[in-house]
């Protein structure tokens, strides 16, 4: 976990706070007075007096205008004021109080004029004036309760605003109870309001303030809460930054670094439409991943980004907790010159702030850190051995400086120390990984509850003219899902199409290229050379040329026919290997012994693939012999197991090396193959087996792998009885 000091600003749910203010459409409602209340106060006053009171102030709302009008004015006017200066409060926080005192001097007692109270009250908290803040927003909270009959929508909105303001005070000041009272109150108030906008970032506030007390389901809880709201509202960018940014924060704080990066991705797209604190905040978030995933380059690159953001706040508070964290950085990166730098401008900016105990237990830890880089061992040793208060440290902060009192005394050659410091630190770690891990679970948990609950609670709270534009909205969702159900359906329906065509002109084009690799690699002139050659020496010694000439032109004629059927009677098959043989072997009969171990007859219902035979055959006659090898035998085989049929091709003459068929490579031959036969024969199995659940295997293997006793190359086919021969 990296080691920041987390000072609360301005919290980042505050950023969807203005988007309500364009939706001010109420006009002003008078004060009334009913029958009972108007004869009780004749009665005491005086019938004339009573008369003489309401004509004079009826004559004075007169020349001053239409009560609706006035007001209506006024809504503009602030709405105007607020759309020019809501950005400037965090970086002009005086400058924008100078201008609303200006402005409410013009205004009546009334919720406009409270209004910009309630945004005068966040300035004085970016001075970090909290009694101030506190003040002016409890006379906002006592006018809205006094009010809350009279136009309660824009009052319920406002009160809900005021109490998610004091909320983010408390919370400022370390007082989770009463900022989680506030935020909720504020979260009631404003689910019964036309529009609820600023209830995501209520919602941001609460998981905030949960993630500090370290409670992270509920922080889960509430993030998901804020992100359907925003779902359902449709609001901007810059609450949707909010969210993304506390999420990423929250899956950084449970480890799990790839949900988390791909949160802050997001939030970064949408990081310049945002105010200079929530950017702020969003660089020390992202450092702080950057520091678990152990990127130091890119954790220094994002508080450069923070420093500079910085340089406009008026408090320079949080330029101390940047240069902080920039020390405590460079102390990793190992230059202690610049850690030294920014340390030492970070003690000066924290000024009195200093003296608080959680502030320098950090701080002294830090310089601990660069006294143990540059082998200061007394320095550090007096640092780490202070006295403070420590249920007001951060357990975390214990965790580092136990980790460096180990290696000081790893340094000095205590290593019994040493140890004692580190199995503290593990301690602390195991702790605070443990709680991680209950919290985790969870917040996992309430991954499949809340949703339905929400939607139930709003449905239940919600006005009647709310509820029928809610109704209106969802059959008009409903309508569109329904559409784009259908499109889905279409396009999808219509890519599968278009993927099955693509695949069965793929296929008929790797069949065509087959059928012509068959053709050529039959009737090309390499194949009638082969023959030819082991023809023709035999016409030069015998007169007879009729017999082997017929016996040419029949396994001319059988391949020809065999490469243009798939699969043949294995019969055939046989048959045509046979003549072939006879045609090489002319010259020489007896070079090579051919055994023949097949069932008498050969069963009709025996399938197989054109040349899958003669192929194998082909090569051991051509590849696997010395011309003067007179034990050399070729044996073919073939059974039927298990409705499977079985063929082996076996020679004993040299290693056949499979990895290496595309060359086929031999030890010894004078004449070698392009290894395209056997290609071709895999080719074809491959495409086969597509169609087929019960899968043809086609393997050529090394006796001596098999039988150490023996040598030479075994062709194995096995074929399912029941196959289907098409492409």
């Amino acid at each position: 976990m990296g080691v920041n000091l987390a000072v609360r600003g301005m919290d980042r749910g505050f950023c969807s706070f203005f988007n309500i203010l364009s939706h001010f459409v109420c006009g002003y409602q008078q004060k009334k007075v009913s029958l009972s209340q108007f004869f009780r106060r004749v009665m005491r006053l005086r019938m004339a007096y009573y008369i003489i009171w309401r004509l004079s102030w009826l004559w004075l709302v007169g020349c001053s205008g239409r009560p609706s009008e006035r007001m209506d004015g006024e809504i503009r006017l602030v709405d105007s004021l607020l759309a020019i200066y809501k950005d400037s409060m965090a970086e002009s926080p005086r400058q924008v109080i100078e201008v609303f005192s200006a402005t409410r001097s013009r205004l009546h007692d009334s919720l406009d004029y409270y209004n910009l109270l309630s945004h005068e009250s966040r300035c004085y908290y970016y001075l970090n004036q909290m009694d101030e803040a506190f003040r002016v927003n409890g006379q906002v909270i006592t006018y809205c309760e006094r009010n809350a009959l009279a136009d309660r929508n824009r009052i319920r909105i406002l009160l809900g605003d005021a109490y998610n303001n004091r909320g983010v005070f408390w919370q400022e000041l370390g007082q989770r109870d009463s900022a989680l009272l506030s935020l909720k109150k504020a979260a009631d108030a404003l689910k019964g309001a036309i529009p609820r906008t600023s209830l995501p970032s209520i919602y941001v506030n609460l998981a905030d303030c949960y993630m500090q007390e370290g409670d992270y389901s509920w922080c889960g809880y509430y993030y998901r809460q804020a992100l359907l709201q925003a779902d359902s509202l449709g609001i901007g960018d810059r609450d949707y930054f909010a969210i993304y940014s506390g999420l990423a924060k929250l899956y950084t704080e449970l480890g799990n670094y790839p949900e988390a990066d791909d949160y802050f991705r997001k939030a970064e797209q949408l990081r310049k439409s945002c105010t200079a604190y929530e950017r702020y905040f969003f660089a020390n978030t992202r450092r702080n991943y950057y520091y678990n995933t152990k990127e130091y380059d890119h954790a220094l690159e994002w508080f450069r980004r923070a420093d500079r953001i910085t340089d406009a706040f008026p408090q320079p508070l949080y330029k101390a907790i940047v240069h902080g964290n920039l020390g405590e950085t460079f102390i990793l990166l190992r230059q202690p010159d610049s850690a030294r730098f920014y340390l030492d401008d970070a003690r000066r900016l924290f000024g009195k702030a200093y003296d608080q105990p959680a502030f320098r237990y950090y701080m002294d830890g830090l310089y601990a850190s660069l006294a143990l880089l540059e082998n200061d061992l007394p320095l550090a040793e007096r640092l780490l051995s202070g006295v403070y208060e420590q249920e007001q440290i951060n357990p975390l902060y214990t965790y580092y400086n136990n980790r460096r009192m180990a290696e000081l005394y790893e340094k000095k050659g205590d290593y019994r120390k040493a140890f004692d410091f580190s199995r503290m630190a593990e301690h602390i770690d195991d702790s605070l990984r443990n709680e991680k891990v209950r919290n985790s679970l969870a917040e996992i948990d309430f991954r499949y509850r809340q949703d339905t609950t929400l939607l139930r609670k709003d449905m239940q709270l919600i006005s009647a003219r709310e509820e029928v534009g809610q109704w209106k909205m969802l059959s008009y969702i409903f309508v569109l899902l329904l559409l784009s159900f259908f499109l889905t359906v279409l396009s999808l329906y219509l890519y599968r199409r278009r993927r099955r065509e693509k695949q069965y002109w793929a296929r008929m084009m790797t069949v065509n290229r087959l059928k012509m690799a068959l053709v050529r690699s039959r009737v090309s002139p390499h194949f009638i050379f082969n023959v030819l050659n082991a023809v023709l020496p035999s016409l030069r010694q015998y007169g007879e040329l009729d017999q082997p000439i017929r016996l040419l032109v029949k396994v001319l004629r059988s391949n020809l026919s065999f490469s243009e059927r798939l699969a043949v009677p294995m019969s055939e098959e046989i048959g045509f290997v046979k003549d072939y043989l006879r045609l090489r072997l002319w010259s020489d009969p007896d070079r090579i012994r051919i055994v023949w171990d097949l069932p008498e007859p050969l069963p009709s219902s025996w399938l197989v693939p054109s040349m899958f035979i003669q192929i194998p055959v082909e090569n051991a006659v051509k590849h696997a012999f010395d011309p003067d090898d007179r034990e050399a035998c070729v044996r073919i085989r073939a059974w039927e197991k298990e409705e499977y049929l079985h063929i082996q091709i076996l020679d004993n003459g040299d290693v056949f090396w499979p990895d290496r068929e595309s060359k086929t490579v031999l030890s010894h031959a004078a004449e070698q193959g392009t290894g395209s036969g056997l290609r071709i024969i895999r080719q074809t199995v491959d495409l086969l087996n597509l169609r087929n659940v019960k899968k043809m295997s086609f393997l050529v293997q090394n006796r001596e792998q098999l039988t150490p006793d023996t040598h030479g190359t075994m062709v194995s086919i096995v074929i399912p009885l029941e196959y289907m021969f098409e492409l």
